[in-house]
């Protein structure tokens, strides 16, 4: 099963998006795959920075109301459209894998499987790369 291009993370609120993941471990057969990818908030400094301030927003009830849980996001581009993202941690999908039922296999970076062009580079953003398997076959 393939859920590429940060889809889940797309999904507002940790329940929804656990559910999802169970849905899915619900149709794969014993053994199967689940490829997907997340951002990861903790890995580069920028990141790390934009959530240590959003951390003492969310603790002073400050955060955007429109957000559901800390991680969320909404990207804006030229006010021509607002995306919502889910920006996780690894410690939480590793939670949200072994909460519905998926064995964790591999997790990397990005930049750290795969030599990009500056053109690639310069258009998406840093992602990791998740590999998971249904138990059992």
């Amino acid at each position: 099963m393939l859920f590429l291009f940060n889809g889940l993370m797309q999904i507002p609120g940790r329940a929804n998006r656990r559910a999802a993941l169970r849905g899915l471990h619900t149709l794969a057969r014993p053994g199967a795959p689940l490829l997907f990818t997340t951002h990861d908030r903790d890995d580069e400094p920028g990141e790390r920075r934009h959530w240590a301030r959003q951390a003492e927003l969310w603790a002073q009830g400050k955060q955007d109301p429109a957000l559901v849980d800390f991680g969320d996001r909404y990207f804006v581009d030229d006010d021509h459209y607002r995306v919502f993202m889910h920006l996780p941690d690894r410690a939480e999908i590793l939670e949200d894998l072994a909460a519905t039922g998926w064995k964790h296999e591999w997790d990397e970076m990005r930049r750290r499987i795969a030599a990009e062009s500056k053109a690639v580079k310069d258009f998406s953003d840093e992602c990791r790369f998740w590999l998971a398997r249904k138990p059992g076959a």
